[in-house]
C-alpha cells in the first residue's frame, strides 16, 4: 500500500505499493507538490487533456472529475511524464488521482 510523507519543501512524497518500471527506469516514489502549480500549469494540463480526449470521443462534463485529466495534474505536480502516472498499479493511480480531484475541487 502506498504511503505518504512530507518533504521540507512542502511536497508530499508518495511511496508506491511496489516499484514501477517506466521507460527503462524504476520508480519507488514520487514527490508531489500541488501547491507549486500555477494557472499556466493548469491550462497546459487542460490543453494536453483536450488533445487526448479529442482522439477518444466522449468525456465528462466536469473534467476535474475525469481520471485522465487528473493524471495530467498529478504528473505536472510531480514533474514526470503522464505516461508514468498511467502505468501505475490501479491502487496507486486511484489514490493519486483522488488527491488531484480533491485539490481541483477545493
Amino acid at each position: 500500500m502506498g504511503t505518504k510523507e512530507l518533504e521540507e519543501t512542502g511536497a508530499e512524497v508518495y511511496t508506491f505499493a511496489r516499484p514501477v518500471n517506466f521507460e527503462g527506469d524504476t520508480f519507488e516514489s514520487l514527490s508531489i507538490d500541488f501547491d507549486k502549480l500555477t494557472g499556466e500549469d493548469i491550462l497546459t494540463c487542460d490543453r494536453q487533456y483536450q488533445m487526448e480526449s479529442a482522439r477518444q470521443s466522449g468525456g465528462e462534463l466536469i473534467k476535474e472529475t475525469n481520471k485522465a485529466y487528473q493524471a495530467y495534474i498529478v504528473a505536472r505536480a510531480a514533474g514526470v511524464h503522464v505516461g508514468l502516472i498511467k502505468a501505475l498499479p490501479a491502487k496507486d493511480f486511484t489514490k493519486l488521482t483522488l488527491q488531484a480531484q480533491s485539490f481541483l475541487l477545493l
